[in-house]
């Protein structure tokens, strides 16, 4: 478990370090950059602290509790985000933003179920999924964080 749980924590770093820009203009738009960076700094250091559970010898149950937490981790962050409220030209991407977190939760609730088995094949399937799951939706989140600046820059 140890490759797609490490693959998944370095990807979401690297986007959630993209972070959001500046922001200028507006208090709005200021608070709104400042709510989503608070968002993001704080999956990151729950995600970096789950990160330490992970090892080369970590057993199945230890590897499903560790998906777990990171899942725990995830709707934090949902909730968090949720709770932002994005101006009125900006609601179109924060919705997708938020959606692209919830994507990582899915796809660990799946990988948490197909890991259960004792099928090596289909683990090591689950885990390729998860890997290539968390990349694509790790690329989406980066376009969407992005085109968020990109406007806040506008």
């Amino acid at each position: 478990m140890r490759a797609p749980a490490a693959t998944m924590l370095a990807v979401l770093l690297a986007v959630l370090a993209a972070g959001c820009g500046g922001g200028g203009g507006s208090r709005e738009r200021t608070d709104y950059v400042q709510a989503l960076n608070r968002a993001q700094s704080g999956l990151a250091q729950r995600f970096g602290a789950l990160g330490r559970r992970i090892t080369p010898t970590s057993t199945p149950a230890q590897d499903a509790r560790t998906l777990g937490a990171y899942e725990g981790a995830v709707r934090v962050a949902i909730a968090d985000l949720r709770s932002v409220r994005p101006p009125s030209d900006l609601r179109d991407l924060h919705a997708r933003l938020v959606a692209g977190v919830a994507e990582y939760g899915a796809a660990l609730r799946r990988a948490r179920a197909e890991l259960r088995g004792t099928d090596p094949q289909k683990i090591l399937a689950a885990q390729g999924r998860l890997r290539t799951t968390i990349a694509d939706a790790g690329r989406r989140l980066n376009a969407t964080i992005q085109a968020i600046n990109g406007r806040l820059e506008s």
